[in-house]
């Protein structure tokens, strides 16, 4: 189906276009991109005699949608102290507006609901925190060979409900010799969310903000009743030898 053909459709099916829109089984639309027919690998549509055709030529546009557990994913976020959100908070993010006659059935709704996504949340969580964990001890570490961390400040500048691939991506993180490693999730993430690095504007380098960690490189730690002092000292497993200077 073309482009102009889901449109007309749509305003057939719904001429006031205040309808939401549904597909089926693939959860809630949420934008649409155009892209090249080879892009993200190929697309498929109906000819005019009934094929199934499968091709990358020409253009499409994705119409991407987040299902319940990509949803899930998107509220679980780990901490240095607290773990991972806790499940009442995702649970809170989950409402039904059902008007069965009968109760039972606006309870199953929700209950169903619900079901499914703290199936999701117990297995996301897990990963989400055990991936975090390994990458904070990771760049924990890398910081004190010298690692330095800074993020494009096109990440204030993205419109409202657009994907912001600022956010982890099209950074600029510079090993101990200034060698570019890339930006991806593993990067970046705990270094925005551990409270071990703090966000700079001091135009160290332009366009971007540094991410600078707590400890300059080479720092130990000492024995100190700051519970993020202790948390630090286990992850990165440094000898309790030298203070922390507080300022």
């Amino acid at each position: 189906m073309k482009t102009k053909e889901l449109i007309e459709q749509l305003k057939k099916a719904d001429p006031s276009g205040e309808s939401h829109v549904r597909i089926n089984g693939d959860g809630i639309p949420i934008y649409c991109v155009k892209k090249e027919g080879y892009w993200d690998g190929p697309y498929d549509y109906f000819d005019e005699d009934g094929n199934w055709i499968r091709t990358t030529e020409g253009h499409k546009v994705d119409l991407y949608c987040r299902d319940v557990n990509a949803f899930v994913s998107e509220q679980i976020h780990a901490h240095s102290l607290t773990g991972v959100t806790p499940w009442e908070d995702v649970k809170k993010k989950f409402k039904t507006e059902t008007t069965y006659c009968i109760d039972d059935h606006n309870d199953e709704v929700y209950d169903r609901l619900i079901k499914e996504a703290k199936e999701d949340y117990d297995l996301i969580s897990d990963i989400v925190l055990r991936s975090y964990n390994e990458s904070r001890t990771e760049m924990g570490k890398n910081a004190l060979k010298g690692w330095r961390w800074f993020q494009n400040k096109d990440v204030d500048n993205v419109k409202e409900g657009e994907p912001n691939m600022h956010v982890y991506y099209t950074w600029k993180v510079l090993d101990e010799n200034g060698k570019d490693r890339g930006s991806n999730i593993h990067h970046t993430e705990c270094v925005q969310k551990s409270g071990f690095w703090s966000k700079l504007d001091n135009n160290e380098m332009p366009g971007y903000y540094e991410w600078k960690f707590i400890l300059e490189p080479g720092t130990t730690l000492a024995d100190d009743n700051d519970p993020m002092i202790k948390e630090m000292g286990k992850l990165l497993e440094c000898e309790p030898i030298q203070k922390i200077p507080k300022e």
